[in-house]
């Protein structure tokens, strides 16, 4: 390949402008040295160290205090929870010992319970819930009375504080209207309701209707009457709004009648407290084998003589009860009437009950009784064919009918409230009569 110009090699040379530069950035470099070797090595010569006055009177930065932390409680041993009962021939003192709790906290704790209950009727099984300290000191001691109320002790300034207490149960109002067939018990079941119920019933309205020997197939029970429960299930009947009964022998009625205290006094249709003086009866019988009559042939001597007395049937050992409020003034063997008691009673009454198989505790001459009181229990001991209780009753010395008990009045409902009470009286009773009956088909309903 030929060219037309030879080609020429030149070695590299820095330009004159590119020098000057290099030798001012140089120079700036040198004198930045010189100046900080100058203000770390000189600058301070010249300045004197404070003296120890200066210090002195300079004051001093104190740091500030942390914030205290809060203060945390101290923490108390745990108490434990303690269930027990009482076992056979025990005392409540031998059977906290037994569950870990120290004696004289035990002591106080007993103590206290016994201002509310009586200790002495303690029975085997009864439960005690306690909480316990570790060095066995009761903080608290649960005594159940029934399925809603129990008496709570707490330890409170070096001693214990006993309070009775309720649980709180759900209640509901039923109203009914039941026709009897068979017995009180048997017809309420068959009417949907709880056998419980007869009880109250029966008792509300002893001084009125006999239902043992009153009580008519096809009679009719109303009622409206308070329902107690706990967690859904049936405990007990409750206040009562109203019962009517109509039958064919004998009619009854109970109307409340409240207080400004919220308790409850019940009434009959006419104002008459339905709390009588006397019972209707002394117990719960089988039948009236033999009424008061002046003629009547005796079954052992066969021989027309006075009966001034009513005779219950009822199987050996059934309870028998005063039947009023009394003084116990005769208590044992008397001839023919076998076992007797005695009662005198105010007025000028007296109740005797004879042919008892034994005595009830408390049945001994001198002590006073209430109305309701246990005194013996049915026999045939005596004059007698047969277990029966013979109960006669003497007014002013002289026996008369039994029935004459019935007769004495209970109190009036107060003259202030009477007119609220027929008020009352009219609106339950026409709710009452409205109700259609369960129970006449034979059927559960």
């Amino acid at each position: 390949m030929a060219f037309d110009k030879p080609l020429y090699l030149r070695g590299f040379q820095p330009t004159r402008s590119g020098g000057r530069l290099g030798a001012v950035l140089g120079s700036v470099f040198v004198l930045a040295i010189v100046g900080v070797n100058w203000a770390v090595f000189f600058r301070g010569a010249g300045v004197a160290a404070p003296t120890l006055e200066q210090r002195l009177a300079k004051p001093v930065e104190v740091p500030a205090e942390p914030e205290p932390l809060p203060q945390q409680p101290e923490a108390s041993p745990e108490a434990r929870m303690v269930e027990g009962a009482l076992v056979r021939g025990e005392t409540a003192s031998q059977a906290l010992a037994r569950l870990g709790v120290a004696s004289g906290s035990a002591h106080g704790a007993l103590t206290e319970l016994g201002r509310l209950v009586d200790m002495k009727t303690l029975k085997a099984g009864q439960k005690l819930v306690l909480s316990v300290m570790p060095d066995g000191k009761v903080r608290s001691l649960t005594f159940p009375l029934t399925e809603t109320a129990y008496v709570e002790v707490n330890g409170a300034d070096g001693g214990f504080v006993a309070e009775r207490k309720e649980i709180a149960t759900d209640k509901q109002t039923v109203s009914f209207a039941c026709v009897i067939r068979g017995s009180l018990f048997e017809s309420l079941q068959r009417c949907g309701e709880d056998q419980g119920l007869a009880i109250v019933v029966t008792d509300l309205l002893a001084g009125q209707v006999d239902f043992f020997s009153d009580s008519r197939r096809g009679d009719v029970l109303r009622a409206s009457i308070e329902k107690e429960s706990l967690s859904g299930r049936f405990l007990r009947y409750g206040k009562v709004k109203g019962l009517v009964y109509e039958g064919r022998v004998a009619n009854g009625s109970v109307f409340p009648l409240e207080s400004a205290a919220g308790e409850q006094t019940y009434y009959d249709a006419s104002g008459e407290a339905v709390e009588r003086p006397f019972l209707r009866a002394p117990l719960r019988y089988s039948r009236l084998s033999s009424d008061y009559s002046l003629p009547r042939l005796h079954p052992i001597l066969h021989k027309f003589t006075a009966h001034r007395a009513q005779d219950y049937a009822a199987p050996k050992g059934t309870p028998v009860y005063a039947v009023g409020d009394g003084k116990v003034v005769f208590a044992g063997a008397k001839g023919a009437n076998g076992n007797l008691v005695v009662l005198e009673h105010q007025g000028g009454w007296q109740t005797y009950y004879a042919h008892l198989s034994h005595f009830a505790k408390g049945a001994k001459a001198g002590e006073r009784v209430s109305k309701k009181t246990l005194i013996g229990f049915v026999g045939s001991t005596g004059r007698s064919t047969g277990p029966h209780l013979h109960f006669a009753v003497a007014k002013d010395g002289a026996f008369v009918h039994p029935r004459k008990l019935l007769s004495m009045p209970g109190q009036r409902v107060p003259a202030a409230e009477a007119a609220a009470f027929r008020d009352v009286v009219d609106r339950v009773t026409t709710e009452l009569k409205a109700l259609p009956v369960r129970g006449l088909d034979g059927t559960r309903s």
